[in-house]
């Protein structure tokens, strides 16, 4: 069973049976994750999945995490990607959380399937008066299906467009985007609520330190 996020190579990658944990918000394979980034003194205050970003198993995970000092995101995507963001609560300006509205994807989805529709008949049309209704029929199904195949990956690029999730500025650093599906928004919505406490908490610790 593998565990570790690094191979025998020092290659940063996360073993099936932590994936499939951590999906499931299990927090102690959320921990083993995090703690592959961040020092060994830091405590973990809340870690969470927030969803894929694509369908059908096709897309990107999602994971953030708040400590003592610091928030931060993994991000895991298809063929081993993983990208990891932070940063130090002191320094984060101002946090956003988005909800668009679901009528854009609706009629993405609508269009999309709509012209993979019309492309049927005209393939269909087109390879009939050559190879006849029966293999006409199975080659306008095989490319059908590879159309059909790219929805996932359309809805991935909506939502780099359209937001949805969390979202950190960090001065003079990368804004920290962390998307979440819509059924993990009150997720989203408890560690935006958290990070916000922490961040005040923090400031005035370090302020106590440096008076």
């Amino acid at each position: 069973m593998q565990e570790s996020l690094k191979n025998g190579n020092g290659d940063i990658k996360v073993g099936t049976s932590l994936l499939s944990r951590a999906r499931r918000n299990d927090p102690e394979a959320l921990e083993i994750m995090f703690k592959q980034f961040i020092p060994k003194d830091e405590q973990i205050y809340n870690a969470q999945y927030l969803g894929i970003q694509g369908i059908w198993g096709i897309g990107t995970h999602s994971f953030a995490c708040l400590t003592n000092r610091r928030v931060a995101d993994i991000s895991i995507g298809r063929f081993s990607e993983l990208t990891y963001q932070e940063g130090y609560l002191e320094f984060i300006n101002s946090g956003v959380l988005f909800q668009p509205s679901k009528l854009g994807l609706y009629l993405l989805v609508g269009f999309w399937i709509f012209f993979v529709f019309s492309m049927s008949i005209s393939i269909y049309n087109t390879l009939w008066w050559g190879f006849g209704s029966g293999t006409a029929f199975l080659l306008t199904l095989f490319f059908c299906s590879l159309l059909l195949l790219l929805l996932p990956f359309i809805i991935k690029a909506y939502y780099r467009i359209v937001k949805c999730g969390l979202v950190f500025w960090v001065k003079e650093g990368v804004p920290i985007y962390m998307f979440s599906n819509r059924k993990h928004l009150k997720r989203a919505n408890m560690f935006f609520r958290d990070v916000t406490v922490s961040r005040e908490t923090r400031i005035k610790q370090l302020g106590t330190v440096f008076n």
